[in-house]
C-alpha cells in the first residue's frame, strides 16, 4: 500500500525542471535541484581532520569509517532495533563506472558525524537524526551499503526515479520506517554536484503530530557527484555536508508551503517550491522569479563546517519548544519527526559520552526590537526565549548597508539603541549571543523598518 496516496510529493528544490509524468507513488511530482552554487560548500578534507581531532573518544562520531563494504543491509551489528525509524546511507555506481566506495566511505561517515553535531547544537543537545549505524568496528560507524546499479551511466545520469528504483530493489523491504540517502557516484547530469530530495506537501504534510506522513518513511534523497571528478579524500572539494543535510531535511518535512517564510506563492505553481526566503539558513536560498518573496538575509552565517543556521527565527520548520499557538506548534515541526532521536539514545552522535551530552543555549524565539524606528527615538531589545539556561547575554546592534551587508553600530553591550542620522533609510537589527557552560549561541532579531526622520514639532499660536 502506498503511504503517500493522495499526497503531493515534492522532489528536491531550486532550479525548476518540467514536471514529471504522474506515477503510482505520487499524485504530482516536481523536480528541482540544489547545487553547490546554491548551497554553501566547505573543504571537507580539512573538516575531516578537525573532526578527527575532536572525535577521538566520547566527543562525537568518528570522521573516518571502519567496516566492511557490503551489498546487503548489515543487521548483525545494528545499534538500533530494526523497527526504529532511521536513515539508510547508500553508495551507488553505474555498471560502466568503477566502484569507488573506498574513496567515498570516509566522506559519508564524516557527513553523518558533522550533521549529528550540528543538529545537536541546533536543538540544544536534545535530538539528532537516527541513522542506520553499526559495523563490526562498533556502533559509532555508519552501516553503509554498496549498490551496483545494473545499467550504464546513461541510464541513470540525473535521473532520480531510475536511481531510487534500482536502489530500492537492492535494499528490499526493511522491518521499520526507512528513509534512504544515496550518493550517486559520477551520475550528475550537469556541470556541478547537486541533490534531489522528496518531501510531502499539502494538508497532510503540514499536520502536526504522529500521523504526519513524514513519520512513515519511504522517502529518498540522491546526491549526485560529477563524472570524472576524483573521489573525496585528502583534496579540496569533497562532498559538501550542507547539501547532505538539506536533502535530509526535505525528507523530514521542511519547508512546508504554509510556513511563514516559505518561497511558495499562493498559486498552483507552488508545487515547485520547498524552501524559505530568510538566510543564512540550510533551507533558504534564492529561488526563481516566481517565488513568493525575494531572499532577505535576516540571519547571519555561523562558524563551523555547516555555516548556515537551522531555521532562521525558529518559525518555519524546526523548533525544540515552539510557543503555544505559533505556526510550529500548530503545524508540522521537523523536531517532532520520528526520525529524530533523543541524544541519550544515540550517543556519542550528539557530541557527548555515555553519561553526558553538552547542552548549549538554543533560542526558541528570536530576539525582537521594540520602539518606533525613527531617528532620536530609543529602540529596546528583547533577548528572546532560550533553552538550557543561558548565564550571560551579549547584544550587538547592526545596520544594513546598501550592499545588504550588516555592520556593527554599537560598541557596548546595550539593551537599547538610539538611531542617529547615519542610520536614516537603513534597517537595524540586534544580535544576541547567549552563553552557558556548554557553549555559545547567537540569535538575531528580525530587522526594523528603514529608520525614518524624527517628526518635527510644529509651533502653536495662541489667540488673545
Amino acid at each position: 500500500m502506498n503511504p503517500f496516496a493522495g499526497a503531493t510529493v515534492l522532489i528536491g528544490a531550486a532550479l525548476v525542471l518540467p514536471t514529471l509524468a504522474l506515477t503510482a507513488e505520487s499524485s504530482s511530482v516536481a523536480v528541482h535541484r540544489d547545487t553547490r552554487a546554491e548551497l554553501a560548500s566547505v573543504n571537507l578534507a580539512q573538516a575531516v581532520v578537525v573532526a578527527q581531532q575532536q572525535a577521538d573518544g566520547p566527543d562525537g562520531l568518528p570522521a573516518v569509517w571502519c567496516g566492511d563494504a557490503t551489498t546487503v543491509d548489515g543487521t548483525a551489528n545494528a545499534s538500533a532495533p530494526a523497527s526504529a525509524p532511521q536513515f539508510k546511507v547508500v553508495y551507488a555506481y553505474a555498471a560502466d563506472r568503477p566502484n569507488r566506495f573506498s574513496g567515498f566511505q570516509d566522506a559519508l561517515q564524516a557527513n553523518v558525524a558533522i550533521t549529528e553535531r550540528f543538529l545537536s547544537a541546533q536543538s540544544g543537545g536534545t535530538k539528532a537524526i537516527r541513522f542506520d549505524m553499526g559495523t563490526r568496528c562498533g556502533p559509532q560507524f555508519v552501516d553503509l551499503q554498496v549498490v551496483a546499479l545494473p545499467g550504464p551511466r546513461a541510464a541513470y545520469a540525473g535521473d532520480f526515479t531510475a536511481i531510487t528504483t534500482a536502489v530500492g530493489r537492492a535494499l528490499g523491504t526493511g522491518a521499520g520506517p526507512r528513509n534512504t540517502v544515496i550518493l550517486a557516484d559520477s551520475l550528475s547530469s550537469m556541470g556541478s554536484e547537486f541533490g534531489l530530495g522528496e518531501t510531502v506537501m499539502g494538508d497532510s504534510g503540514e499536520q502536526p503530530g504522529a500521523e504526519n506522513p513524514h513519520n512513515r518513511g519511504g522517502l529518498r534523497s540522491v546526491l549526485f557527484s560529477r563524472d570524472g571528478d576524483a573521489a573525496p579524500g585528502p583534496v579540496r572539494g569533497g562532498w559538501w555536508p550542507e547539501g547532505f543535510l538539506h536533502e535530509i531535511t526535505h525528507n523530514l518535512g521542511g519547508v512546508q508551503w504554509s510556513a511563514p517564510h516559505s518561497t511558495a506563492p499562493a498559486t498552483a505553481e507552488r508545487s515547485r517550491y520547498g524552501h524559505c526566503w530568510q538566510g543564512a539558513d540550510v533551507m533558504c536560498y534564492v529561488e526563481d522569479a516566481g517565488a513568493a518573496h525575494a531572499m532577505q538575509y535576516d540571519c547571519a552565517g555561523i562558524p563551523g563546517t555547516i555555516p548556515q543556521g537551522y531555521d532562521c527565527g525558529r518559525d518555519d520548520y524546526f523548533n525544540p519548544a515552539p510557543p503555544a499557538g505559533s505556526y510550529l506548534a500548530t503545524h508540522w515541526n521537523t523536531y517532532d519527526s520520528a526520525f529524530m532521536a533523543g541524544c541519550a539514545s544515540i550517543t556519542p552522535a550528539c557530541g557527548g559520552g555515555e553519561l553526558w551530552v553538552p547542552t548549549p543555549p538554543v533560542a526558541t524565539t528570536a530576539p525582537s526590537i521594540g520602539g518606533r524606528p525613527r531617528r532620536g527615538t530609543p529602540l529596546q531589545t528583547n533577548d528572546g526565549t532560550w533553552l538550557n539556561t543561558p548565564e550571560t547575554y551579549v547584544r550587538t546592534w547592526q545596520r544594513q548597508t546598501r550592499k545588504n551587508r550588516w555592520v556593527n553600530v554599537s560598541v557596548d553591550d546595550d539593551e537599547s539603541y538610539i538611531p542617529s542620522t547615519r542610520d536614516l533609510g537603513y534597517r537595524l537589527r540586534v544580535v544576541v549571543v547567549a552563553e552557558n557552560a556548554d557553549g555559545t549561541t547567537a540569535s538575531i532579531s528580525a530587522p526594523t523598518a528603514p529608520i525614518a526622520a524624527s517628526a518635527i514639532a510644529r509651533p502653536t499660536s495662541k489667540r488673545n
